[in-house]
This record gives structure tokens, C-alpha cells and sequence, in this order.
């Protein structure tokens, strides 16, 4: 099978098994983008006039301005499409903006998923390069969608392209999007004066990128608080090259959302009754900011999810991982390009099952448990099974079984203090275990695992 195959769904094909994916934390503007939605309701309610006579700008439905006031007063009780099943979906899309190489290629691609039942979010990261067929024009990453269908005379036609191909891959309904570009995020900052960020470590990136330039001189971050304005603040909430373990996702996204619960925090301090602030944060949206959400649907969306924090926010990606997602390449030896599909012998079915599972696989990566196991038995094959929780975001660690007499059953300790229950869940239901009433003592791990005779 050629590995473009691969992006042809088998209706046959089945991908039940989550214990085969590893998962990393990865927002980057998502978080922003949610926070400017939830924001931009607030300041409906204080600023409406000041909004809706800009409505044709951010808002790029049919509704006129006379039908959006009358909605925004009387429709806030309206459900949104996926409520009454539980689920309301939101594509939330990132881009450069004028100025930069390739200006509407969508750097950020997340389905934020508000559950109904648990009052959680899920924010699934979608990697730019992820092929996808679009319409007319064949095989292309997916980044490509908002940029290719941009039309000024039709300024809903970006946005639906890029749902329609997040839903095709995805395999969930996505009725709305919400897009903004970088110079959103840093106009933002800038207008309400900044934002103080405490840094966790010193550490440096020397290979931060300059849309003009190529590379900036290195960029230093000193341990301690920092008053940030927004280009500052873009490049910390950016920086993937960092020392001193801040160069990977989950680091990434930690300082992400620094910078993000500052600029909450920021607005609540300056008021947001106050009217200059209402203004300027207006006009940033006005110009950075598109979402074919109306006004009364922004309202509904704030009410849904005002009672959402972090402990209940979770975050997965769809990066390569060579089980379900892989590498590839597209087009012949002149034209060919880099992209990521999913495996061989792996099918859009495959990517969908695993999406339906987000909210498990999601919740299981952010407790990031350590689980150490030892194998009485001494047979390697009964490993296979345990070594596959490396794929959910826990870190599996195999240690020597010292004690003479091996265990009839397979014991369960659970050294986390209760801190850890999805993990403990997860093992509980997919593994036959023995929980064991005390934590095992010669171990800092957060989950001791003694296979007996029965894994034989």
C-alpha cells in the first residue's frame, strides 16, 4: 500500500486499542483563542453598541446588525449546536497575519470540545502538516485550507474550509470557529499594559524565529517575575528551543498558560467595565479576530463554560507517533513535501476511534504517572502489555524482582495518595489486578505493579 492510501478511510478498519498512543500537552494559542472568546462575551454585555457597529468585521455570519442586537437580547437562552448531545465543538485556528510568510497558513489548528455532562474541555492539537483532501485541489496539509479558500467577498469561506477539513479527519461535528492572528495576541497584551509572568527557570533559545529575519540573537528568560509586553510575552508563550528542559510540549504549554491566566488576570484587575480598555480590547478584536459564532452564541458559549478551570481542562495531540500517526511524503522527487498521515495500514477510521477516546487518553497524559513494574514471573512476553502504557503518557520504568518467592496474582500498589485517579482507573479496567491495601514502601513511583503466575 502506498502511504498515501493511508488517508483513504476503511469502514472495516478498527483502532479500539488506546493503549497505543502516546500523548504530549500542547496548546500554544488555543488557550489564548478560548480566553478571547470568553473575554469578547463579557464585553458584550458592556460595550454592545461599540461591537455590533463593527459586527461585519469579527462576525462573519449572514446576520445583519439589526437581527444581531435583537438576538444578543433576547437569544442567550438558544442552545448551541452538540448541546443536546453532550458535546459542543469549536475549531480554533492561529496565523501569522499580514506581514509574514504565508500570512493565513494556520500555524494553530485545535478542536476545543466542551462536555456537557462533566464540565470539562478537551483540546485536541491538530499538527499543521497532517494531509488532508480538500476540495478541488487534492491532497494538501491541512494548514493550507484557511489560506486557500480566503475570500474577501465572502468572509466566512476561510473558516468553513478549515472545518470542513478538521471535521473530515477529526470525525466530530464542528459547527463553529474562531480565528486570530499573532499580531492579535500581542496588541492584546499591549493594550491593557503588559503582563507579570513568573518564570519557574532560567533558560535561553537561540533559535526563536524572526518572520523577517531568519533567527533572533538568543533570548534569555531569568528565573523570578517579569513584567512582559506582548512581543515578549509571544515569544515565551512560543519558544519550542529552550535549555534547562524547556524545549518540549509539556513545557511549552505550561508557560502558555502563565502568559494566559496573566492576561486574565490583568483585565479583571483593570475593570472591565472600564470603557477605554473595552474599547482598545474592540478594536484588537476588530481587526485580529474572526469567529462565525454570533453575539448571543458567544454569550451562551461564556455561560457553558464559566465554570471551567485547569484542573478540568485536558490537552492531546495528533503527532506522530509511528502506531497511528507517522511521517510521510507526498508528490514525486521535484515537488515532493513532508507531511503527517496516519500510518500504513492505519486508515481515517483509525484517527476517529482514537478521537473518540480524547477525553480518557487526555486526562491520563496530564496526571503524567510514574508506574514502576516488576515481573515475578520472570517470563519477558507478559512485559508487552505494560510497556504500551508509555504510549499514554506515563512513564513505565521495569525493575528487577529481588524477592525469592514469586507472586501467584498481579498486585496493584498505589503509592500516589489518591492524587493520581484516572490512572489508577485506566489500570484497574484493562489489566487483571490485585489492589493492595497499603502503598509499596521501597519505592518513589506512583504505582508499583508486582506481575504473579496469573499473566502466564
Amino acid at each position: 500500500m502506498k502511504s498515501i492510501d493511508a488517508i483513504n478511510p476503511n469502514q472495516n478498519s478498527s483502532y479500539n486499542d488506546v493503549r497505543l498512543r502516546k500523548q504530549r500537552p500542547k496548546r500554544r494559542y488555543g488557550c489564548f483563542l478560548l480566553v478571547v472568546i470568553l473575554i469578547l462575551s463579557g464585553l458584550l454585555v458592556w460595550g454592545a453598541s461599540n461591537l455590533l457597529s463593527k459586527t461585519n468585521r469579527i462576525f462573519t455570519g449572514d446576520k445583519n446588525v439589526f437581527q444581531r442586537v435583537g438576538q444578543l437580547f433576547v437569544g442567550g437562552d438558544k442552545k448551541l449546536i452538540g448541546e443536546d448531545d453532550g458535546q459542543v465543538n469549536v475549531l480554533l485556528l492561529g496565523y501569522g497575519g499580514p506581514g509574514h510568510d504565508g500570512p493565513y497558513l494556520t500555524d494553530t489548528i485545535i478542536v476545543a470540545s466542551l462536555d456537557m455532562e462533566t464540565d470539562e474541555v478537551v483540546l485536541v492539537s491538530i499538527p499543521r502538516d497532517f494531509v488532508v483532501q480538500l476540495p478541488g485541489l487534492g491532497f494538501r496539509k491541512i494548514n493550507s485550507a484557511y489560506a486557500f479558500f480566503r475570500d474577501d467577498n465572502d468572509p466566512n469561506s476561510a473558516g468553513e474550509a478549515a472545518v470542513d477539513a478538521a471535521s473530515k479527519l477529526t470525525g466530530l461535528e464542528i459547527p463553529y470557529y474562531a480565528a486570530i492572528d499573532f499580531q492579535g495576541f500581542v496588541k492584546a497584551i499591549n493594550q491593557v499594559g503588559g503582563v507579570d509572568v513568573v518564570i519557574d527557570r532560567t533558560f535561553t533559545d537561540s533559535s526563536y524565529p524572526d518572520e523577517r529575519y531568519g533567527f533572533l540573537a538568543p533570548v534569555t528568560f531569568t528565573a523570578g517575575s517579569e513584567h512582559m509586553d506582548g512581543e515578549r510575552a509571544l515569544i515565551f508563550a512560543r519558544s519550542r528551543k529552550g535549555t534547562n528542559n524547556e524545549g518540549s510540549d509539556f513545557a511549552r504549554s505550561e508557560r502558555q498558560k502563565k502568559v494566559i491566566q496573566a492576561f486574565k488576570d490583568k483585565v479583571v484587575k483593570l475593570g472591565i467595565t472600564d470603557l477605554r480598555t473595552i474599547n482598545n480590547l474592540l478594536s484588537v478584536f476588530t481587526d485580529n479576530f474572526r469567529t462565525n459564532l454570533e453575539p448571543y452564541q458567544l454569550q451562551r458559549l461564556i455561560e457553558l463554560g464559566k465554570d471551567i478551570d485547569n484542573e478540568h481542562a485536558f490537552s492531546l495531540s495528533l503527532e506522530p507517533d509511528n502506531v497511528l500517526i507517522c511521517n510521510g511524503i507526498i508528490g514525486d522527487y521535484e515537488n515532493r513535501a513532508y507531511v503527517v498521515q496516519p500510518c500504513e495500514g492505519k486508515t481515517l477510521t483509525d484517527v476517529h476511534n482514537y478521537i473518540a477516546n480524547a477525553s480518557k487518553l487526555a486526562k491520563l497524559s496530564k496526571e503524567a504517572a510514574e508506574v514502576e513494574v516488576q515481573n515475578s514471573t520472570q517470563q519477558a512476553y507478559v512485559l508487552g502489555p505494560f510497556r504500551a502504557l508509555n504510549n499514554l503518557g506515563m512513564e513505565v520504568n521495569f525493575r528487577p524482582f529481588l524477592q525469592s518467592n514469586k507472586f501467584s496474582r498481579t498486585i496493584l500498589y498505589d503509592n500516589s495518595g489518591n492524587l493520581k485517579p484516572e490512572t489508577r482507573k485506566y489500570l484497574e479496567e484493562n489489566f487483571d489486578l490485585t489492589v493492595a491495601d497499603l502503598p509499596f514502601n521501597n519505592s518513589n513511583a506512583d504505582f508499583v505493579i508486582i506481575i504473579g503466575q496469573d499473566a502466564l
